[in-house]
């Protein structure tokens, strides 16, 4: 797992302005951070994503939008 100094992020492109069609897009950018966080022997990398704070952005593109998820820095609670 990495500490909470890192910053990580991905993206992935979603062909409609629409945002109900921006499932497939969030599912993929979420599954590449989850790579990126998890151990390279973890089976269930899906986990580094729980309980830990994201941020999302959205950029318009030509056609469509790319959808830009981050790891972002722990809040003191």
């Amino acid at each position: 797992m990495t500490g909470p100094e890192e910053n990580y992020s991905a993206e992935a492109e979603a062909s409609s302005r629409d945002p109900h069609d921006w499932g497939r897009a969030m599912a993929l950018a979420l599954t590449r951070l989850a790579e990126q966080l998890a151990p390279e022997d973890s089976e269930n990398r899906h986990a580094s994503l729980v309980d830990r704070p994201l941020q999302l952005r959205i950029h318009d593109d030509d056609g469509g939008v790319t959808i830009t998820i981050a790891t972002a820095a722990e809040s003191g609670h």
